[in-house]
């Protein structure tokens, strides 16, 4: 899998990234300036002392200036990065049929994202703004040491023996970065996994046991955490020691061979405007390799999120509610289908090859591949937008998302912003939703509280009907609408004009005059329903 993240400079991003540039430059300029001023402060007359005295004070502002600006610029090009990976990893995450557990998908969105956001905010935009910064000053030191070259050797060789440092250190501070990702995201899946079952862990009286898995992993994420904290430590020790040893390095050379203390003093300004960035190469190390860590698991995270196709304008779908599946497979070949409107379809076969078959035509992760066509339009090829139009899906035991009833009713047609009380009232949730504070405005919490289980089934169907769409998936939906829930269901699909296919275990009771799809392995016939055949051709009824 391709270790490739997505490219940083891009759009607005350029513009972020050539000011860092430009502030780098302007340092540089400011640190020029400090040069030329220092020396005509201290010698100046006392007339003249409060001039250079302005310059000097006006320049140090500026220098603080354009590091709050700097540090605002990084931030805004970390952040804007990150908020573009955020939304490809959990778009991933949503599209993906096998996808990871919620602990090792909140661990890639909080901590693998830090380390990126680090790297960018303080790693690269340090750099952007350091290096410039860095040539400048040494471009200084050099019109100094034309005078002393003692001076720029001084300051040189601490930040040569840095770089060594660093490269040493660099390969140990990665490795540790590793260990650290993979207990947090070791943690936060147990952590997860545990909170998930915390009702079969109470009634098997396995609290105690849980919370010591917990402990233990817990405490390797304690020792690894110290562990990289100590190659940090030396990190940043070594870049502190570089810029103190620099400017000790002044000093003692500027007096050893007798030095002006105008130019010694004008030199230690100069290597004190280096303190800074020196500092960083510390932490963009550290950084650095925090980020390689969180890239091995993001970057093919990433790769497996296709964008869609691009969306076009669509109204309603007004072609014949057709439904046509060819090339199915399933574990081996297995029949295909062919349903006229109004046809009602009954899958059988074994669980697994029922549910890969609901996977496909609802468009979620599945282990089936096949041609599905609805009123003419093959699923594949239309985005979310326009696939929502063709197909309802209703299911037992799926959690709704965060939000309000109407919001949760109107979910497949976000765009309509009728009345959902309709559809409510045929489901036989009006009453329940009416007499609740906001009504439907009501909002919806884990999972869908303050409704009960049957609530919730009902508020899916009622989703899942919402604007007649051409096809209509039910998976076991009968076995959560509560007492009445069966007839309800008989009541809402008998004149339903649309295509449904379900899985349930009491058809007979639901779709009295119904077709069989049996999904027989190795046959590649056609489960024909609802057409008639007249002259050798199938024709829809009527």
């Amino acid at each position: 899998m391709s270790d490739r993240m997505p490219r940083l400079l891009t759009g607005s991003r350029r513009g972020l990234f050539a000011l860092l540039v430009c502030a780098g430059f302007g340092q540089a300029a400011l640190a020029g300036t400090t040069a030329i001023s220092m020396p005509r402060l201290l010698q100046a007359a006392p007339g003249e002392r409060w001039f250079w005295l302005a310059i000097m004070l006006a320049t140090v502002g500026c220098v603080g200036g354009v590091r709050v600006a700097e540090w605002v610029l990084a931030e805004k090009l970390g952040q804007d990065y990150v908020h573009e990976l955020r939304i490809g990893l959990l778009t991933a995450a949503l599209a993906e049929g096998r996808r990871p557990s919620l602990g090792t998908t909140i661990a890639r969105a909080t901590n693998d994202l830090s380390a990126v956001r680090n790297w960018i905010a303080w790693g690269i935009a340090p750099m952007a703004g350091g290096v410039p910064l860095i040539a400048g000053v040494l471009v200084v030191l050099v019109v100094l040491a034309a005078l002393h070259p003692a001076l720029a050797a001084a300051v040189v060789t601490p930040i040569l023996a840095l770089g060594a440092v660093l490269g040493l250190l660099a390969r140990v501070a990665y490795a540790r970065a590793r260990t650290v990702r993979q207990a947090r995201g070791r943690l936060a899946a147990q952590v997860s996994d545990a909170v998930a079952a915390e009702p079969a862990i109470r009634a098997g009286g396995g609290v105690h046991r849980e919370l010591k898995r917990i402990d233990k992993l817990s405490g390797r994420v304690r020792a690894t955490a110290v562990r990289r904290a100590r190659v940090a430590g030396y990190l940043r020790g070594a870049a502190v020691s570089a810029a103190a040893f620099a400017t000790l390095g002044v000093v003692v050379v500027g007096t050893g061979v007798g030095i002006p203390h105008a130019l010694i003093a004008t030199a230690i300004t100069v290597v004190g405007v280096l303190v800074a960035p020196v500092h960083d190469l510390g932490r963009v190390v550290e950084y650095r390799q925090s980020y390689l860590a969180a890239r091995r698991v993001l970057a093919p995270a990433l790769a497996r999120h296709r964008p869609e196709p691009r969306a076009v304008p669509v109204g309603e779908v007004r072609a014949p509610a057709e439904v046509h599946v060819h090339e199915l497979w399933v574990d081996g070949a297995a029949p295909g289908l062919a349903a006229a409107p109004g046809a009602r379809v009954v899958l059988r076969g074994s669980p697994e090859r029922v549910s890969a078959v609901l996977g496909l035509l609802v468009g979620i992760g599945t282990t089936a591949r096949g041609w599905v066509r609805v009123s003419g339009h093959y699923l594949d090829d239309l985005p979310a937008v326009q696939r929502r139009r063709h197909v309802g899906y209703a299911a037992r035991g799926l959690a709704l998302e965060r939000g309000t009833i109407a919001r949760a009713v109107r979910y497949r047609r976000p765009e309509q912003e009728g009345a959902v009380m309709p559809d409510l009232d045929a489901v036989g949730l009006g009453e329940r939703v009416r007499a609740l504070p906001d009504e439907e405005r009501t909002k919806l919490r884990r999972g869908g509280e303050p409704l009960s289980i049957p609530e919730r089934a009902r508020l899916q169907l009622a989703r899942a009907r919402h604007r007649t769409p051409p096809l209509l998936v039910l998976d076991h939906i009968d076995d959560e609408l509560g007492a009445g829930g069966t007839d309800l269901l008989r009541t809402l699909l008998a004149d339903y004009p649309g295509v449904v296919v379900l899985a349930t275990d009491a058809p007979e009771r639901i779709v009295p005059d119904h077709q069989v799809w049996e999904l027989t392995p190795g046959s590649q016939h056609v489960v024909v329903a609802g057409f008639s055949r007249r002259g050798g051709e199938l024709r829809t009824p009527g």
